[in-house]
Parts: C-alpha cells; structure tokens; sequence
C-alpha cells in the first residue's frame, strides 16, 4: 500500500473518529492495511480513500477498547463487547442479544449486519452502495 494512501487515510480518520486521534500512526498504518483488502481503488473511484477510512474507523470500533471514567473506575470496553447484550436481568436469569440481521435495516442483508453494528460502519455501507453495482441474475434461457 502506497505511504500517500495511508497517510489521506488515517487525515480522513482523524477528522471522522477523533476519538481514535490518540493512537499511534503505525498502529493505524495497521488497521488501515486490514481493511484495505476489502475496499477496491477501481470500484470506490474517487471514494476509495472516504470507504477504506470509514471500514478503518468501524473496524476499530469494534476491537479496540475505549475507556470510560464512572465512579472512581477505568472501564474499558469495545463497541463489541457491549452492543452485543440488549438486555440482561438477575433474577430468574434472562439475557437477550442485539441481532442486527433481523433490525428493519431497509432492505441491508445478513452480510451487512456487522456494518449496522456502528456509525463507521453505517457510513461504509452508504459509500458501498452508491459505488457497488449489485449482480441481478434475471432468469435461465429456455430450452
């Protein structure tokens, strides 16, 4: 990956998710090369640099800890960790889980639910689906 490409990348980061401003440049050099397979120059066109910097910033959300201060305590914890449990309660013991496949995500498929589970994540597929021509297979010719 070109060093020009990393550093438009992690500029666009720093503007959308400044809350990441506070990790290293070669940790983000990192997670930009992961999420550059997934995002094509040629199809994203001029939105290449936006898509890979929003795939980044969304990728990130969900695995780096984000600390917070409640009560005299450090707690830290990924969008992962904690959008995963809709709801918990102790007695009789009942949990339930987000499932963002089954949310009115207007028309999004299972493939996509991750991206729902974030704005970055959001944003990415909004850049998708304006760059990325679906295939629609019409039907079989008739013998």
């Amino acid at each position: 990956m070109k060093i020009d490409t990393i550093r438009k990348v992690i500029g666009i980061l720093e503007v959308v998710a400044p809350e990441y401003k506070g990790i290293g440049e070669d940790e983000l050099r990192i997670w930009v090369e992961l999420a550059e397979p997934y995002v094509s120059e040629s199809v994203y066109g001029k939105f290449y640099h936006q898509a890979l910097a929003y795939l980044t910033a969304h990728k990130l959300s969900l695995n780096v800890p984000v600390k917070k201060e409640e009560e005299n305590s450090t707690i830290s914890t990924s969008v992962k960790d904690t959008m995963n449990v809709a709801s918990f309660s102790e007695g009789s013991t009942s949990i339930s889980f987000n499932n963002p496949s089954t949310s009115s995500s207007g028309g999004s498929s299972s493939a996509d639910a991750e991206y729902l589970l974030t704005s970055y994540g959001l944003q990415f597929l909004d850049i998708c689906k304006r760059c990325v021509l679906p295939i629609a297979i019409s039907g079989m010719q008739r013998m």
